[in-house]
């Protein structure tokens, strides 16, 4: 299984904030943000730093780790995309960022419905090595198997990344179950899953709450 449960106590902090119901719209627009940022960097030691030949300025020759980082692709919500995917998209400088907007439909529905909002970067015939499927909160995995499903079928990937920060056990084994092959990054622990689909102690609404 192919599970990265990231401990990073500054990432952590960022979680926190977004957990917090003191927190502003604001903060929790930076917070998310700025752990898909932090995210992105640990995703870039994973699997695209290598050692490499570099000449300095002085003219010397030396080896070194260097961020080769190749095309991508992140694909996540429409109330993702400005905040958390954002950020993931910032990290992994040569990538492009697309969306689908599920209006706020959760769970079973968001996998069936159709979709009518949806934007799809254009790659012009390049090669795309990754997608990453951003999506901040992972309840149940529907929203996040659905945003998957359309990447690979409008690309073709050598690696499906699924990034979240506030997830479910049942979310992660649905996702692995339809993607046994994806790398899955997630923050801490998981969260239960109560009747309603919501995590706990989970974000509450995290839509009402960034436009409150």
């Amino acid at each position: 299984m192919r599970i990265y449960k990231l401990m990073d106590q500054y990432i952590l902090s960022q979680a926190s904030i977004v957990r917090s119901s003191q927190s502003s719209p604001q903060e929790l627009k930076d917070a998310l943000r700025e752990m898909g940022r932090e995210i992105g960097k640990k995703v870039i030691e994973k699997f695209y730093i290598k050692n490499m030949e570099i000449v300095t300025p002085m003219g010397s020759k030396t080896t070194s780790p260097f961020p080769q980082i190749p095309l991508s692709i992140v694909f996540t919500t429409k109330g993702d995309m400005e905040h958390f995917g954002a950020g993931l998209s910032r990290s992994l400088r040569n990538s492009m960022i697309g969306y689908m907007n599920f209006e706020g439909r959760r769970g079973t529905e968001a996998l069936n419905s159709p979709i009518r909002d949806i934007m799809l970067p254009s790659v012009k015939g390049k090669t795309v090595d990754s997608i990453f499927i951003a999506k901040s909160v992972l309840a149940t995995g529907c929203t996040a198997i659905s945003l998957t499903r359309k990447a690979l079928s409008e690309y073709v990937p050598d690696k499906v990344i699924i990034v979240t920060a506030f997830y479910s056990t049942r979310g992660l084994e649905d996702l692995t179950a339809e993607f046994p092959n994806a790398h899955i990054f997630v923050v801490d622990d998981p969260d239960d899953l109560e009747e309603n689909g919501l995590l706990v102690p989970g974000i509450g609404l995290l839509e009402e709450r960034l436009t409150a």
